[in-house]
């Protein structure tokens, strides 16, 4: 979260994979008080860890693949608070979406749009193209910018009474948050 909050270029908001492995592998050397190479070898070793079925309790694991599970978490975290915010403020701006409910027995309500809304959306890119795309896709990249803790420094409050909101980021930033609303 680091990394896209105070990222210098577009290239480093979305690190590659090489760099996100050398980031975690710095990360765990540093934890486990040993060698960047050293902590690569102890990653790959399997280890005994709880599974999700109570009836196998433990079985071995390559340790990495929980590491790596850190990078997948975040971007479906980002990817979450970037669309919902995003069809939130569609539905408040256009009336798209409808109100319902996963399942009979949930009583969580969800914001949906339809196959024809999300069409409509995507014909001529009118989610970044017309007005209502524009500022909800303003919305979701604020949501997005305070999820990684980003607004004290890409967001300012200016006007008469602090009513004007100016996003100051990198067009990484941007991209980010519409590749995932898209």
């Amino acid at each position: 979260m680091e990394a896209i909050r105070t990222a210098r270029c577009s290239d480093e908001v979305y690190p590659a994979t090489e760099k996100v492995n050398a980031s975690l592998l710095r990360v765990a050397a540093s934890t486990l008080n040993v060698s960047v190479e050293d902590a690569a070898i102890k990653l790959q070793q399997k280890f005994m860890l709880p599974v999700r079925k109570p009836a196998k309790g433990l079985a071995l694991v390559v340790a990495y693949q929980y590491v790596k599970r850190v990078t997948g978490h975040l971007n479906s975290s980002l990817t979450s608070v970037a669309v919902a915010t995003f069809v939130k403020h569609v539905h408040t701006l256009k009336g798209m979406g409808s109100w319902g409910t996963r399942s009979a027995s949930s009583t969580r309500r969800v914001l949906k749009l339809s196959t024809e809304e999300c069409s409509e959306l995507l014909r001529n890119d009118s989610f970044v193209i017309d007005s209502c795309g524009r500022l909800a896709m303003l919305e979701a990249l604020a949501g997005v910018i305070e999820e990684v803790g980003g607004t004290p420094l890409m967001v300012a409050w200016t006007g008469p009474r602090k009513t004007c909101r100016i996003i100051r980021c990198l067009f990484g930033h941007f991209a980010n948050v519409s590749f995932r609303v898209s």
